[in-house]
């Protein structure tokens, strides 16, 4: 396995044919443990690979029992947890008593983090060969005192990886077409990220992506769009200066150095997606681009929550393991109503099952 590069090969290990995958409940408080419940009762999601779910045996027992009877006791759409293979993570009882569905507090966002910490731990060890997370609450961690953007800067940190990303990735239900967006930057204040740009943030970047491509996807000569930074990619210096202080330059320069690659942009970011509106929802339409570089978080997962919220999937590229997750939040407004869309989950399960047949 090749630490923070790619980690896939060409031919899976033969002793690989049912990945094990650590499945972590996320914020107990929130939507995690119904999605997960409703996942894990898909027969044709836990053919393909052996689960362990990390979370709390008696949080995720109450959320089935409480589920259940939301439901109008269709508990037949939710895995029984003694059925489940569980990594239990202890919790003081004072901790437990505060986690209610729907209410995330400190309790809940302390619980979430230790299911993750746990998950990573023994994924380093070797236990596991990839983890699918559960959504957490950012701002739950912090009370704790958990100071990080979200779940992938702490993948990376206790993974010891410096070039990381986030790519989303969807499969279409209207064309079949497979959506690739990679942010270049992450979880930081928009006025941060003019600052935060860089060339040689973007050269990590788009080698990250070119790699997860040709390795993980099979694209040998990629065709990647670049967006730009401002309305118009800068309107030759009218509309910002960004474009034409560095990022042009920076594009050519990576033409030059990889002209086996097929590198657009930088493209205006008002018409950037409407490759991608085309390609999900028209199977007779050719996508120009394989993926999409993307230079901020709402520039990127805008269109892809629009066109791809229930079943987009967040993987995390650069790690010694796959990563995968859901592609929404915690949904503390429907948490324990039984309401909630598990196509993500099983999505991000899928994905990485996927991925992680091809892992040394």
């Amino acid at each position: 396995m090749k630490i923070g590069k790619t980690f896939f090969v060409e031919q899976p290990s033969s002793q690989q044919s049912r990945p094990r995958l650590a499945v972590t409940l996320g914020d107990p408080a929130g939507i995690g443990p119904e999605v997960v419940l409703k996942a894990l009762a898909d027969s044709e999601i836990t053919t393909d690979c052996e689960v362990v779910v990390i979370g709390s045996r008696s949080l995720l027992e109450t959320a089935y029992n409480q589920l259940g009877e939301q439901m109008g006791g269709e508990k037949a759409l939710l895995a029984n947890p003694e059925h489940l293979s569980i990594l239990n993570v202890e919790l003081e009882a004072s901790v437990t008593e505060q986690i209610t569905p729907g209410v995330g507090n400190a309790a809940s966002g302390a619980a979430s983090f230790a299911y993750l910490e746990k998950a990573i731990t023994h994924t380093l060890a070797g236990e596991f060969d990839g983890i699918v997370t559960a959504p957490i609450a950012k701002s739950l961690w912090q009370a704790v005192g958990h100071d990080y953007p979200g779940q992938t800067e702490v993948l990376a940190q206790y993974s010891g990886v410096k070039k990381y990303g986030m790519l989303f990735v969807a499969r279409s239900p209207h064309s079949n077409y497979q959506l690739r967006t990679l942010l270049a930057t992450t979880h930081i204040p928009l006025r941060q990220v003019p600052d935060s740009l860089t060339a040689q943030l973007m050269t990590n970047k788009l080698e990250l992506l070119v790699d997860c491509l040709q390795n993980n996807f099979g694209l040998k000569t990629p065709r990647i769009a670049i967006s730009g930074l401002n309305p118009h990619s800068g309107e030759q210096g009218q509309l910002g200066n960004e474009e034409q202080d560095w990022l042009i330059p920076w594009l050519e320069e990576e033409r030059q150095k990889h002209p086996q690659l097929q590198l657009h942009g930088p493209v205006p970011p008002d018409t950037l997606w409407v490759t991608l509106g085309q390609a999900w929802y028209n199977s007779s339409y050719s996508c120009p681009y394989d993926a999409y570089l993307a230079l901020y978080h709402d520039q990127g997962l805008i269109p892809v929550k629009l066109v791809a919220f229930d079943r987009a999937v967040n993987t995390t590229i650069g790690l010694p393991f796959v990563r995968t997750s859901p592609d929404h939040g915690t949904a503390f407004d429907i948490a324990g109503q039984g309401i909630a869309n598990a196509t993500s989950m099983k999505a991000a399960i899928r994905l990485a099952v996927e991925l992680a047949l091809f892992t040394v």
